[in-house]
């Protein structure tokens, strides 16, 4: 795990702004893991979220298209759940920015220590990791 490129990754973002399929928690938290592991934890999710014209998917249009009923069943199926306080580089589940989280009620992150990084409007959000609901590691 490469701790010093993930700080790179996130001062380069620092202050990128939330966009759908550009900049979001999805491609946030998936390009954080590819500098950490040199793979994307969700690299096969990219762009499936959204359809003609850039539009994001209804919850039941991203329930066809991944084949599960909610969001924290289908991080379990491909990476490890933390049961104790995550660490450093975990994947994180929380309310993350109001930006973020209007498709799933919840926004992907990256733990850097006693916060999780997440996009937000103007830039990165850094919440405290007591308002984490779910996290994963690395297998």
């Amino acid at each position: 795990m490469n701790l010093d490129a993930l700080q790179a990754y996130l001062r380069e973002v620092r202050h990128t702004p939330f966009r759908a399929g550009e900049h979001d928690c999805l491609t946030f938290s998936n390009a954080a893991w590819l500098r950490l592991h040199g793979r994307g934890w969700a690299d096969d999710w990219l762009g499936r979220y959204l359809g003609p014209r850039g539009r994001l998917l209804r919850a039941d249009e991203l329930r066809k298209a991944f084949g599960f009923d909610a969001v924290e069943p289908a991080v379990d199926a491909r990476l490890c759940r933390c049961t104790s306080v995550p660490p450093r580089g975990a994947l994180v589940l929380s309310p993350g920015s109001v930006e973020a989280r209007w498709i799933l009620g919840a926004s992907f992150g990256i733990c850097v220590g006693s916060h999780a990084a997440h996009p937000g409007l103007h830039g990165l959000v850094f919440l405290p990791v007591e308002d984490i609901t779910a996290a994963w590691v690395a297998e």
